[in-house]
């Protein structure tokens, strides 16, 4: 976790900088987007990792060393929705609006993301030697003891989930900009502390947000399932169809499903087409014939019911507006 340990990193295009104590690897998309992990380690004791994700395919650079000892990890999802794995192989997923707070000893926990983009801070610390060390973040501290936890002496990497109240929800949003802005780790640390204080109410005044611990065979048939619909959404895919292929019932494959991605089966399915769609329609002068037959229509108007329910406006309506905004943008 020494920021020392870090200088490797720069074999993956990130870019360090020592004074600061910041490192901040950026990928460029096809669509001129960018991807960004910034991550700041003011102490051997903490560490405060900012991810603005919008690919699966992002390198890892694994920040988190072994030899950590026994650390508190706090997750804050903006946006879009990543997994926390436990000791045991079983996994969690926050989501928008979502804390998650959990120990764990070395690097047992991960991180990973399971959308096609996540915003977010995960913030991991020994928590009594960075209170040592930064005084500030003695309101983490005090956010802990609000916590209804198991004993973790015995049951490390169990994870508590909390929905955010506004106030920090907000705290966050400038945590991240600063993240992002290149700020010193100062400014960092202040926010840190304002975010811990807020979570720490949130604590007082929430239930703890129930989720389904899902096991490494669950989640691979789910990754199967959304793989063949983001993959082939040409194609005619039912529950049923994957029901027979698992041993399973359909109702059991739907579950696995909304526990591993947070939406059903049936409008993850719709999405994925109707984006796809919009992309053809503003991109290529494709006919809407052959549009809807791409993303698995074969009738133009139950094409065009969907697409204008999704979208609120029909597929030459949403094609006429795409090219009105690209003439006004070059002009």
């Amino acid at each position: 976790m020494n920021f020392e340990d870090l200088t490797n990193l720069t074999e993956k295009g990130a870019v360090i900088n020592e004074e600061k104590k910041r490192v901040e690897l950026a990928v460029t998309l096809p669509d001129g987007s960018k991807s960004r992990i910034a991550g700041y380690f003011p102490s051997k004791n903490i560490q405060v990792i900012a991810y603005d994700i919008h690919k699966r395919d992002m390198p890892d650079i694994n920040f988190e060393k072994s030899g950590m000892g026994r650390y508190l990890r706090v997750n804050c999802c903006k946006s879009g929705r990543c997994e926390l794995k436990r000791k045991d192989g079983k996994s969690a997923y926050i989501s928008s609006g979502e804390v998650s707070m959990d120990y764990y000893i070395d690097d047992d926990g991960t991180f990973s993301l399971t959308a096609d983009y996540y915003v977010g801070v995960e913030i991991i610390m020994q928590v009594d030697n960075v209170i040592t060390e930064i005084p500030t973040l003695a309101m983490l501290k005090k956010a802990i003891k609000r916590m209804d936890l198991p004993d973790y002496a015995t049951n490390i990497n169990s994870l508590y989930f909390v929905e955010s109240s506004e106030d920090t929800r907000n705290t966050l949003d400038r945590l991240l900009k600063y993240c992002f802005s290149d700020y010193d780790c100062e400014a960092i640390i202040i926010k840190i502390a304002e975010l811990g204080h807020n979570i720490g109410t949130d604590l007082t005044t929430s239930s703890p947000n129930v989720h389904t611990f899902v096991t490494p065979a669950q989640a691979h048939i789910a990754e199967d399932v959304h793989r063949s619909l983001s993959e082939r959404y040409g194609e005619k895919w039912t529950a049923d169809i994957f029901a027979k292929k698992y041993n399973l019932s359909a109702s059991t494959i739907k579950n696995y499903f909304r526990n591993v991605y947070g939406c059903g089966f049936k409008e993850y399915q719709v999405k994925i087409r109707m984006t796809k769609a919009a992309e053809l329609l503003r991109d290529t002068k494709t006919e809407v014939k052959e549009i809807a037959l791409k993303v698995g229509y074969h009738s133009r108007a139950k094409f065009g019911e969907a697409f204008n329910n999704y979208y609120g406006v029909t597929p030459f309506e949403y094609r006429c507006n795409a090219s009105i905004e690209r003439a006004e943008s070059s002009s």
